[in-house]
């Protein structure tokens, strides 16, 4: 090792001083040095010499500017990266902290809220990543590094970038290209199939271990704990922590879904789910939710037209024992058009506070009336939707009732805030044609009744005939 430091410091020299070595993991060995240039410390990450040598100089530097992208306030940025002396180096901040895995090692489960709190940042960092189109691959403990209250998620892109340059080979030389307990079945199995869903799978057996101090699946070797991944059901959080409030243990099981499409379909749902989490009883706390702006509405579409949605969802007054006193769209995202739809099946929404079965009961039949009403497509009636089909995959429902678009979502409710997270998903592809969240004070329909459904009904109308094409951002 001593050799190897030497000829990287001598490599380095006039740009960094090498001090020592921090750790070592499956892709890289980690050097704490001096950045001489600015005067502040840096970690300095190696490729190991068989990663170094399948991505090669050229394609290193190309790779590697995934990470440079990337600017978040919970992603650990890339300040500098070359080559040097056959070494493929890029360099990050050092963090005078501690990894998740050396917290967990150390402590155990954390407190809940703690534990909470840094799976809503990662998942931040990882709507972030995924907006921009890069995908994590290997969320894990050591990937996240904490500093006083401030979770900071590693190497970005370092996996697939591997993965891309080595392929076989470099498992053949001892080289493991992400790692089998946070691995998803998909990619457990290999499959060039893998998208964001992946690493929320990841994110869930993150947040498991964070809860209970062990991750779910953990085999005798490498194949047995990618077996597990593929072919077990992860035992229950709460037999593992019965504290864990069933909002919480609910939302990192539906991570761990074997199915993609039974998953939390992105991480931007994610973030404003976990807010409302992350109080001592898994309720919401409104002070904690943060708006987001909606740009660009559509002009509202006629009174005539909108007038069966505007009538479903006032009887939702009876089941809230009040009305609307206002509201928030929190994300109205219509997705680029996918073409026109012809039918579409509303699922029953899921209840995560377990208070509000009516009301999910009275928002499904709301929705079903207020589609049916646009004239645009076809709705399967609720009556159809036996408890059977209610529980199916999104792909089987769309086979048997002959849809080309199903609409999901969740409510939770504290005190007089309902959230309500919508999604208009295909069902083949489980691409999303709409997504909208919205915050609602329970007191006053008139108030914020007509504003509410003029939003959906707009945003709707577009994604139903096809002519959707904005993508609305956040603040």
């Amino acid at each position: 090792m001593n050799d190897v430091l030497d000829r990287l410091r001598a490599a380095l020299a006039g740009r960094y001083a090498i001090e020592r070595e921090l750790g070592a993991g499956g892709m890289a060995t980690v050097y704490l040095a001096d950045d001489l240039k600015h005067g502040r410390k840096v970690a300095v990450k190696v490729l190991r010499p068989e990663l170094a040598a399948a991505l090669g100089p050229d394609r290193f530097p190309r790779e590697i500017q995934i990470l440079a992208r990337l600017q978040h306030p919970h992603i650990l940025p890339l300040l500098d990266s070359g080559e040097a002396e056959g070494f493929l180096y890029y360099t990050m901040p050092y963090i005078d902290g501690v990894s998740l895995r050396q917290r967990i090692d150390r402590d155990g489960a954390l407190p809940m809220q703690e534990a909470v709190r840094i799976t809503r940042e990662v998942a931040d960092a990882l709507a972030s990543a995924h907006a921009a189109g890069i995908l994590h691959r290997d969320i894990k403990p050591g990937n996240v590094m904490l500093s006083g209250r401030h979770a900071l998620v590693m190497d970005f892109g370092i996996a697939k970038a591997v993965s891309d340059a080595g392929g076989q080979t470099l498992t053949t030389v001892g080289v493991a290209i992400g790692t089998p307990v946070y691995m998803s079945p998909e990619q457990a199995t290999g499959s060039d199939d893998v998208d964001a869903r992946s690493d929320i799978y990841a994110l869930g057996i993150l947040s498991y271990e964070m809860l209970t101090g062990r991750p779910p699946f953990q085999g005798k070797n490498a194949q047995a704990t990618l077996s597990a991944q593929i072919l077990e059901k992860p035992r229950p959080i709460t037999e593992e922590r019965p504290a864990v409030p069933h909002a919480v243990a609910d939302f990192v099981m539906r991570c761990l879904e074997k199915s993609p499409s039974d998953r939390w379909q992105t991480t931007e749902e994610l973030v404003p789910l976990l807010e409302s989490l992350g109080t001592p009883s898994g309720g919401i706390t409104p002070s904690q939710t943060r708006p987001v702006k909606v740009v660009s509405a559509p002009p509202p579409a006629p009174a005539r037209s909108r007038r069966p949605l505007l009538i479903g969802i006032a009887a939702l007054v009876l089941a809230l024992g009040g009305g609307f006193g206002g509201w928030k769209a929190f994300a109205a995202r219509p997705a680029s058009s996918f073409g026109k739809i012809t039918r579409v099946a509303v699922m029953p929404l899921r209840d995560i506070s377990g208070a509000d079965a009516v009301f999910a009961e009275s928002m499904q039949d709301a929705l079903i009336t207020g589609i049916a009403g646009m004239d645009l497509a076809g709705v399967v009636p609720r009556s159809e939707l036996t408890e059977k089909a209610q529980s199916r995959r999104i792909r089987d429902v769309a086979s048997e009732f002959g849809v080309d678009a199903v609409m999901e979502g969740t409510l939770f409710r504290s005190g007089d805030v309902m959230r309500i997270n919508l999604q208009l998903v295909e069902p083949v592809s489980v691409r999303h044609y709409w997504t909208g969240s919205f915050e609602l004070n329970v007191k006053n329909v008139l108030a914020a009744q007509d504003s509410l459904m003029r939003t959906i009904d707009s945003q709707l109308r577009g994604v139903l005939d096809g002519s959707a094409k904005r993508v609305a951002t956040t603040n």
